[in-house]
């Protein structure tokens, strides 16, 4: 029994020191972070736009997004039925602008971005127009 360890031991020892010693792919963290700022400029285009079916074409089906006053949707589908909700009423108007952008890689497929972000046009639940709202959102992306 003693050498059946034995053994399993010096395979399990030689395949954690391969997995060490291999190099990761160099990650091109400039291309990657463009990627992502693609889809952050892409979010706030899609708003402006008032596109909710190509804004919520940017999230993953079984997307989480909670919005500025704290609602919880769980599904691609909910954060657009959500969206076409309110950019049908108080956000028809509205107008969204990123004022920062900030990217953070966690993996080379995996990365955090936050946006200062700057709204105006939105009309309320009666209709009157709000002052203009500031805030920074995090988005985690996937690639």
């Amino acid at each position: 029994m003693k050498s059946l360890i034995l053994v399993t031991t010096v395979a399990l020892t030689a395949a954690v020191a391969k997995s060490i010693a291999a190099e990761p792919p160099p990650l091109d963290q400039s291309r990657e972070a463009t990627a992502v700022q693609a889809v952050a400029a892409a979010f706030v285009d899609d708003w402006n736009r008032h596109d909710m079916k190509r804004f919520a074409g940017l999230f993953a089906d079984d997307a989480q997004f909670v919005n500025v006053i704290g609602l919880w949707w769980h599904s691609r589908a909910e954060i657009q039925e959500q969206h076409e909700a309110l950019h049908a009423t108080r956000m028809r108007i509205s107008h969204l602008v990123a004022s920062e952008t900030a990217v953070h890689l966690l993996r080379p497929d995996v990365a955090v971005v936050h946006i200062r972000w700057e709204l105006t046009g939105d009309t309320g639940i009666d209709g009157v127009t709000l002052p203009m709202r500031r805030g920074v959102m995090s988005l985690v992306t996937v690639r």
